[in-house]
């Protein structure tokens, strides 16, 4: 895993490099024909009203300065009343203002000057310099504004509103304010618009592929004008494989769309683990001068889709072992730092996951940098709903206005990406038509017909390519019957499995949401839990109790277990041979990778434990469930820990994970027996209890191939601090993972511990949230203390604009100090 971690470092800046600039440097004595800089720093932001702001000249020195991206509903406090209540994870909503004062550049004369959003969420308005410039409902889609005719020679001001007063606004924690990056471009008068190259490859085959590109460019000019386009093609080791040239024709004040073909002999091919991209090299001329350069990145592959061979990727047919994730990073909202999604994306990688579902939105577009380049294969979804809101204040109030601009905005920003292999046009839409789907469909293909359309947990009205199933698949039988009925329309589990768990947290007797710990819905439904367990328990899949009784009693009923008993309707080991022993289904997108903020089961829960990895960013027992079943990296997992003391003698279930054919486990030296994997995809001992060290060996034959041990831990003693960099770039972005961990004198890791951390700082960083992983912890997220759950805790660390040393030290009631050291360069 470090050469994969250390490969994709290297790929990961390279790209960046070439897509930041989005533009070749000139030669010496050439004014840039295109720039794009970060919009990011030094914005002034006020929570309230501000109608005034919207002008040019107002006094903002009172406002607070700030750095986007930035969410102001992190940085609240939850509280039962809070508007957006159970979706919102209760926390505050409101209403902002952001200000940004910029001056004139010279360079900026004769050229065009495009401000470009990547998310506002939500209702945003932005003036410049008094003059309103447009607003966008839809708190998940990019947009754009031309500046250029309102800029003047003195100061310049951005004003943006952002309205998400009217809560709730979606179904889960949607943040509030400009959370994604901003950009600033500036273009020629002739040059290729916002999100207007469209790469594709057709026919594609190890040995060719015909590429197609479409270019649109737009003269400002009040003259016509006769341009010189370029398309290069460059491959992975940097060299041109393939090129076009062509005379276009471009009439004042109109956009061309110019088309061109050739053919790539043996390309590289992208793929899951060898995600190979190419980079199109865009450059228009004017009589020989160059007059706007772009650089697209991009990837081949063939997708085919089948009932009979499931999901093709380039001739072989593969599994999608997909999850579903939503758009926030725990402790820092939705406003989520480059380096936070990255290591999240790691951990995916690392767990065996191959595809995501992004529920049920737009991502920001980093995203897809980094699933094209970790090779993950994305179910790109637009939109939750349709014309009828799902949330009171939701984006259905203005779904009938707005749904074409959006989704064609959001579909031509992502069409490139070769990790973007299906399009998702809606979740669990209510009372639809099926001529509504129909037109969405249409509209979509019309977009972009390269890839097929589905919907999650959506098929009547018969217009998708194929059909999604969501918790209703999660039926014993269920998908076996539609294929029945539906024999020639492939299947995918859009949203299954749901399971339920909590880091460090075990119950030996398997529980089900709607009879043990029914959601708020199910108890104030006119059905009510009771007769609603009654009409599905035959349908739900049955789970044998690890013991006839409870080993864990004293665990409070809003925790999840971490073994593989915690259901909905359907445990993992379950959705797993569903997606490999039918070949109709293309795999599944489990609910949810991460533990997400909303969706609660209530008050005092800020969001239900459906994730495999907590909201700290830990992973729980079921993640290694996935990761035996999912990768080929050698592992061995088992739980739960081993420090329960008062159980003496009490048989305690030990699962173990592992993806070798048999493990042997060992408590205190003593051997407990081996076991043969076969298709359990577990291992179960029960062990009478008695403190000292259990160790899993597994096996290959005879030969040992990874272990893994625990110990038991004594009273609380110190802290273990570890971080994932020793060094970071003072540009205001880089950010620092700190776990910590309440450990005994001899340094084991205190499960039980939920000590109080003190965190201090100093030096060149900041600290941008904390968080522990425990739902039912109500603590706000940016102060510098945080309690442990079930022993651990997590900071995180952002660089400032300035270099040198930082030292983090961390102090506790009855723990002794420690302190580590970084740097910032």
């Amino acid at each position: 895993m470090k050469k994969f971690c250390a490969k994709l470092l290297v790929v990961f800046l390279t790209f960046t490099t070439l897509s930041a600039c989005s533009s070749d440097r000139p030669a010496h004595g050439e004014a840039e024909a295109r720039t794009r800089v970060n919009f990011d720093f030094n914005w002034k932001f006020f929570l309230g009203d501000a109608p005034t702001a919207k002008n040019a000249v107002f006094d903002d020195a009172q406002w607070r300065s700030l750095n986007v991206p930035h969410d102001w509903s992190i940085e609240g406090e939850y509280d039962k009343n809070n508007p957006a209540g159970i979706a919102g994870g209760f926390l505050p909503t409101g209403t902002g203002w952001y200000r940004k004062h910029f001056d004139w550049q010279e360079a900026w004369q004769g050229k065009r000057v495009y401000i470009e959003f990547d998310g506002v969420y939500m209702n945003s308005e932005v003036w410049v310099n008094g003059h309103y410039l447009g607003k966008r409902p839809y708190g998940y889609v990019s947009f754009q504004y031309d500046l250029t005719d309102y800029l003047t020679p003195q100061n310049n001001v951005i004003a943006v509103r952002v309205d998400n007063a009217n809560a709730p606004s979606g179904r889960w924690y949607t943040g509030s304010g400009i959370y994604r990056h901003v950009w600033l471009t500036t273009v020629n008068q002739q040059h290729v618009p916002y999100s207007g190259v469209f790469v594709r490859g057709e026919n594609v085959t190890r040995e060719k592929a015909d590429v197609r590109v479409t270019t649109e460019v737009v003269n400002h000019d009040q003259a016509d004008k006769t341009l010189t386009l370029l398309s290069e093609l460059v491959a992975p080791n940097g060299e041109v494989s393939a090129k076009s040239r062509r005379e276009i024709e471009v009439a004042a004040g109109s956009i061309y769309a110019a088309e061109q073909e050739f053919e790539l002999l043996t390309p590289e091919l992208w793929s899951v683990d060898a995600p190979h991209l190419y980079q199109l090299k865009t450059t228009i001329s004017d009589g020989g001068q160059v007059v706007d350069r772009l650089v697209t990145s991009t990837g081949f592959r063939s997708v085919d889709i089948s009932v009979d061979r499931g999901f093709v990727l380039n001739g072989e047919p593969i599994v999608l072992q997909g999850i579903s994730m939503h758009h926030d990073g725990g402790a820092v909202g939705a406003a989520v730092p480059d380096d936070v999604l990255r290591k999240r994306l790691i951990q995916l990688k690392e767990m065996g996951v191959n595809a995501i579902r992004t529920t049920h939105n737009p991502f920001a577009p980093e995203f897809y940098q980094m699933a094209n380049e970790m090779g993950f294969l994305l179910m790109n979804e637009a939109f939750d709903g349709w014309w009828d809101a799902k949330a009171k204040y939701d984006y259905g109030l203005y779904f009938d206005e707005w749904w074409q601009r959006d989704l064609t905005d959001f579909m031509r920003r992502d069409r490139n990406h070769p990790s973007v292999v299906m399009w998702s046009v809606g979740n669990e839409v209510p009372n639809y038509t099926p001529e509504q789907q129909k037109q969405l469909v249409a509209f979509a293909s019309s977009i972009d017909d390269s890839r097929p359309i589905t919907q999650g947990r959506g098929y009547a009205g018969g217009h998708l390519t194929i059909a999604g199933f969501n918790g209703h698949g999660e039926f014993k039988g269920a998908i076996e019957k539609f294929h029945e009925e539906n024999p020639d329309t492939p299947v995918i589990g859009t949203e299954m499995t749901h399971t339920i768990h909590t880091r460090g947290v075990y119950r030996s007797k398997t529980s089900y949401r709607v009879r043990d710990f029914p959601a708020p819905w199910e108890v104030n439904s006119k059905e009510g839990p009771a007769k609603k367990w009654q009409r599905i328990k035959n349908k739900v899949y049955k789970i044998p109790n690890l013991t006839e009784e409870e080993v864990f009693p004293s665990i409070d009923g809003a925790y999840g277990s971490s073994y593989d008993n915690s259901v909905v309707r359907m445990p993992i080991r379950d959705e797993i041979r569903l997606a490999r022993d039918l070949p109709y289904l293309l795999g599944t997108f489990r609910w949810t990778a991460f533990d997400y903020l909303g969706e609660s089961f209530g008050w005092p829960a800020r969001t239900a434990n459906f994730g495999v990895i907590d909201l700290a960013g830990f992973p729980k027992g079921p993640y290694y469930l996935y990761q035996s079943q999912w990768s080929s990296e050698p592992m061995v997992h088992l739980d739960p820990h081993w420090t329960h003391p008062g159980k003496e003698g009490v048989e305690i279930p030990v699962v173990v994970y592992t993806n070798q054919p048999s493990a042997e486990l060992f408590l205190n030296g003593e051997s407990l027996g081996e076991k043969a994997m076969g298709d359990a995809m577990q291992l179960v001992w029960l062990v009478p209890y008695e403190a000292g060290e259990l160790t899993v060996v597994a096996k290959n034959g005879n030969e040992e191939v990874v272990r893994k041990s625990v110990r038991s831990a004594g009273a609380p003693a110190s802290v273990a601090i570890s971080i994932d960099r020793t060094e970071i770039t003072a540009n205001q972005t880089d950010v620092v993972h700190v776990e910590l961990d309440v450990v005994d004198d001899q340094g084991n890791m205190v499960p039980s511990a939920s000590n109080r951390l003190n965190i201090a700082v100093e030096g060149a960083a900041r600290l941008i949230g904390v968080e522990n992983g425990d739902i039912l912890d109500l603590e706000p997220h940016k102060v510098p203390t945080r309690k442990a759950f079930m022993g651990k805790a997590l900071a995180l660390l952002q660089a400032t604009d300035q270099s040198g040393p930082i030292t983090v030290t961390v102090s506790g009631d009855g723990l002794e100090p420690r302190s580590i050291s970084l740097n910032s360069i």
